[in-house]
């Protein structure tokens, strides 16, 4: 059985699609949900489809350095297969990159290397792109700069707006990102 961590950080719309799509899986399971924020929505989630989860609440501590420790310590206190990040809003710190190399990934929603960081979506409507999409990719040292594992193109329409453009993109992160998670654990093997 291959087991997957989840770390997210607000709504967790990602992380319940891929807790839905391998519910009824013999071979991948979701082992545990990691938020960094004690208000976020994923919680809610995680309880609702009986999910373990952890709360290391970023703001509990005295700087960033101290919570990084934390989390470290906590993933290595249980084996697993592969770190998923989907919404989770810190940057990981080498250390953590560097012990789990080729086995964290990424979901965030641009063509990279355009618009890395937050606010993709809106930054790229902004600029009255023809296009923008998704990119899954492994975590390395920097921010959205590791190797791309898949990316799907999707047109900006002139009818869009940030909202509209936000929702295709995320229907579209929801059917991809467990199909491409399946993907990297059977290349893992």
């Amino acid at each position: 059985m291959k087991e997957i961590i989840i770390l997210a950080s607000r709504n967790g719309s990602n992380f319940e699609s891929i807790c839905v799509y391998f519910s009824k899986s013999k071979s991948i399971r979701v082992k545990q949900l990691i938020t960094d924020n004690k208000d976020a929505f994923v919680i809610q989630r995680a309880k609702k489809l009986n999910v373990d989860y952890k709360i290391i609440d970023y703001h509990c501590f005295n700087n960033k350095s101290e919570y990084n420790h934390t989390l470290f310590e906590h993933l290595k206190s249980f084996n697993f297969d592969l770190i998923v990040l989907a919404g989770y809003m810190r940057i990981l710190p080498d250390y953590i990159v560097n012990y789990y190399k080729g086995k964290i990934i990424n979901i965030h929603p641009s063509l990279l290397p355009n618009y890395k960081g937050i606010n993709a979506i809106a930054r790229a409507f902004e600029n009255k792109e023809k296009y923008t999409g998704i990119t899954i990719h492994y975590v390395d040292e920097g921010v959205d700069t590791g190797k791309i594992i898949f990316q799907k193109k999707v047109r900006i329409k002139k009818s869009d707006t940030i909202e509209s453009l936000e929702k295709r993109i995320h229907k579209i992160e929801h059917k991809t990102y467990p199909k491409i998670i399946k993907r990297v654990l059977a290349k893992n093997n």
